[in-house]
């Protein structure tokens, strides 16, 4: 466990890797795995709001660590083919460019 966790880590800059940590392993050991239950898992060093702001404001990229995750999961598994789904229903986006284009569609 300590080294894929260290693995993880490679992709989130040196001052946040305890802050992930923290959320990690509380997600891991709830049942639904919520930020707010992560949070009353653990006896974490912060206050709530450091944890918010990191996930919502903080130096990192959800798109780096899902890379680094992927070569995680390929590292694990020697197969031919890999099948990996990904299910982007609750993100959430908006842009400039796709409002144009729905506007300019009617």
């Amino acid at each position: 466990m300590n080294y894929l966790i260290k693995f993880l880590t490679q992709s989130i800059l040196a001052r946040s890797i305890r802050t992930f940590i923290e959320l990690l392993l509380g997600a891991i050991l709830t049942p639904a795995g919520f930020v707010t239950e992560a949070y009353l898992m653990l006896d974490m060093r912060n206050h709530w709001n450091s944890y918010y702001k990191w996930l919502q404001k903080g130096k990192w990229s959800w798109l780096a660590l899902a890379n680094q995750f992927t070569r995680l999961l390929i590292s694990l598994h020697r197969y031919d083919v890999i099948h990996l789904a990904i299910d982007d229903t609750l993100t959430l986006r908006a842009s400039k460019k796709s409002t144009n284009m729905a506007t300019n569609r009617t």
